[in-house]
């Protein structure tokens, strides 16, 4: 009877932590409590180990925000691997830029760093494929932690951001990781170019280094090859007055790679998102492929370091 009951009850938890979605958590990070919403996808178990995706909001954003602007959680249902969205303290994340003092004090290295080890604690994730991406503020997180977690992600898909100028000077990650880095031209927030980051009515984010620098040094730190193979991504979406380029750089240590999709006129927006914004704040959103699923097919086809 009690062998019975026991099993009854195993089968229970199994059945509830397969049927459960979201998991709405906290960590405590030194004095401060921080949150986080993990998505397991469906039909979840501990049998074998999954791929775990970070996904960070941008400034002003929230975790809960960003899971529904991101659509992701489908893409992790129907391809099996697990997503967390960490929240920022005052919706920012200290990503290497100038910042106000209060947020500088914010060590958000040290909790992912935290979060990584209580996610695969409890969870059964595969350690040796952990990727992060995110947009703006958050981009600009998953860059900086390329360069302070190297160790522990195999690669990053930052949108609509670059290495900030403040440190690129030390930019370089101990071990390779691979990029997949989506910008546009016509981003009035973070300049294709590089230079100030922000507007008038957001204020002024600090500096950023151009696009282009960003991706060579990436080259550099990977050691892929020196040639970009270019494709012309087709223009599905002629109304949208955007195109896109991708730029692959191969053949780096550990089998690294580094990826430009450069969106001719795009915004500050996720491609195949919403145009959360007007034009005149934001900029254009490209509709010519999914960004969401662009960024699945790169870490997808990463190989293990």
């Amino acid at each position: 009877m009690k062998k019975w009951t026991l099993s009854a009850t195993l089968l229970f938890i199994t059945a509830a932590l397969s049927a459960q979605q979201n998991i709405d958590a906290t960590l405590q990070v030194s004095s401060t409590q921080r949150q986080y919403l993990l998505h397991l996808p469906t039909g979840y178990t501990a049998g074998k180990a999954w791929p775990l995706v970070i996904v960070f909001h941008g400034g002003g954003g929230n975790y809960k925000q960003m899971q529904r602007y991101m659509g992701m959680d489908a893409i992790a249902d129907n391809n099996h691997f697990i997503i967390v969205y960490p929240n920022g303290v005052d919706k920012q994340w200290n990503d290497g830029r100038e910042f106000k003092p209060s947020i500088s004090a914010n060590d958000d290295v040290e909790f992912i760093n935290q979060l990584l080890d209580t996610l695969q604690k409890n969870y059964s994730i595969d350690k040796k494929r952990v990727f992060a991406t995110g947009i703006s503020n958050g981009g600009f997180f998953s860059i900086y932690l390329s360069y302070k977690l190297s160790n522990r992600l195999l690669a990053v898909a930052p949108v609509c951001a670059s290495i900030p100028e403040r440190i690129l000077s030390e930019f370089y990650p101990a071990q390779p990781v691979s990029v997949l880095l989506i910008n546009g031209t016509g981003d009035p927030l973070v300049p294709y170019n590089g230079g100030s980051v922000g507007n008038k009515l957001i204020g002024k984010r600090g500096n950023c280094t151009s696009t282009d620098t960003t991706i060579q040094r990436y080259i550099q730190v990977n050691h892929t090859g020196a040639s970009a193979a270019i494709t012309e991504l087709p223009d599905n979406e002629k109304r949208d007055q955007c195109t896109a380029t991708q730029y692959l750089y191969s053949g780096g240590s550990n089998h690294t790679r580094v990826c430009l999709i450069k969106i001719s006129n795009g915004g500050h927006t996720l491609p195949g998102g919403s145009q959360y914004l007007p034009r005149l704040i934001i900029g254009k959103v490209c509709n010519d492929f999914k960004g969401n699923e662009m960024i699945w097919k790169f870490f997808s086809e990463c190989p293990n370091k």
